[in-house]
């Protein structure tokens, strides 16, 4: 610890073979764990175990099947993917995060890579080798990395919840994350927006191909899909129409701006690092309940129809329940306005000021009159 100690002060990080062996470690030990649970059983991973062996032998694909090795392989080809994608250290902080045992981090893992295509766009990364200047491939992986380990996350803990497989994860959300990316950015709040397209200019700049760059940065919104999906087959409502409302409300709460004070927030410690975890859980489980009342309240799916008529259901909501966002969202504002940097303790105010909203206009949601 001291050593590491030091480095840090003189800003120097760890030589590669020093790298290499805790890469190494990291793998080794995901795939203890996975071996020793229920993850090879899975049968979305049969496909995982054929591709590991040459193609000549793949057409004896009954007596692969009965390997007696057939679950270290699986293993070791999930932690290695897990590992080089996402660091060795990743498996662990995770599922301690998500409170989590090792077979739903791989489920939300492998559903995750599927749910948002990034093996395809990863290997488009890989493609500009030599093409492109290295800090920019670099970023657009980084991007990739943050992107699969939140999608992970989200997916680990429903796993977890529901006792999923991977493919009924894939089901339930793949196709609502599809519809959801060919809307675009558009449907996101202006923040939002916002956002996307700065992240998509540094990575322009950095020399990313444009294309490239906007369809990496239009990845990071998609990992609220899985929320979007579950309010959308819970009600009779299309999938963009609740995306919509959940948007504009987001908007209208400060949660897009609240959000991203915490993804900019640098935790100190595993543990901090983990309360920032929750925190941003309790703040989608609280943009999703509001939107659940809005929708309750306004009663028809064309409330949601197009942009305008969300942003007008919204704000006849708001005019309801004055007094209530009008005290909830204060917190955020005055955070703002005082300056300097966004601490633990001012997203804590703030959250706690969205989470008494939520529990005051939720109890009893109030339809709109005809």
């Amino acid at each position: 610890n001291g050593v590491l100690a030091d480095r840090r002060q003189a800003g120097q990080g760890l030589t590669r073979p020093e790298e290499a062996v805790l890469l190494a470690y990291g793998k080794l030990e995901l795939s203890r764990e996975i071996v020793g649970s229920a993850v090879p059983d899975d049968p979305w991973l049969e496909d995982t175990l054929l591709a590991y062996f040459p193609k000549p032998l793949q057409k004896h694909e009954a007596a692969i099947h009965r390997h007696r090795l057939r679950p270290d392989i699986i293993a070791t080809v999930i932690a290695n993917d897990v590992a080089n994608r996402c660091g060795p250290s990743f498996p662990g902080r995770l599922m301690a995060a998500a409170a989590c045992d090792v077979r739903a981090f791989v489920t939300g893992y492998e559903a995750a890579k599927v749910v948002l295509d990034l093996p395809r766009v990863w290997d488009q990364v890989g493609a500009l080798d030599g093409q492109i200047p290295a800090a920019a491939q670099m970023a657009l992986y980084a991007q990739l990395v943050r992107v699969l380990r939140g999608e992970t996350f989200w997916l680990a803990r429903r796993a977890d919840r529901e006792d999923a497989q991977i493919n009924d994860l894939i089901r339930r959300y793949g196709p609502g994350t599809a519809t959801l990316k060919k809307l675009g950015t558009a449907i996101l709040s202006p923040v939002e927006q916002d956002r996307a397209k700065a992240e998509a200019e540094a990575l322009i700049t950095a020399g990313a191909p444009r294309a490239l760059a906007e369809a990496v940065a239009s990845l990071q919104p998609l990992t609220v899909a899985v929320d979007l999906v579950d309010l959308a087959d819970a009600s009779s409502w299309g999938l963009a129409a609740v995306a919509r409302l959940y948007h504009q409300v987001g908007a209208a709460m400060g949660f897009d701006r609240l959000r991203a004070a915490a993804g900019a927030f640098r935790p100190g410690d595993s543990f901090e690092r983990t309360a920032v975890r929750r925190l941003m859980e309790e703040l989608l489980a609280e943009q999703a309940a509001l939107t659940r009342a809005v929708m309750v309240f306004s009663g028809n799916e064309q409330a949601g129809s197009n942009l305008e008529a969300a942003k007008k259901t919204v704000n006849s909501w708001t005019s309801l329940h004055h007094e209530a966002t009008a005290q909830a969202t204060r917190a955020t504002t005055e955070i703002e306005a005082a300056g300097g940097a966004w601490s633990f303790a001012k997203l804590t105010i703030a959250n706690a000021a969205l989470r008494e909203l939520v529990a005051e206009t939720t109890a009893h949601p109030r339809k709109k009159k005809a």
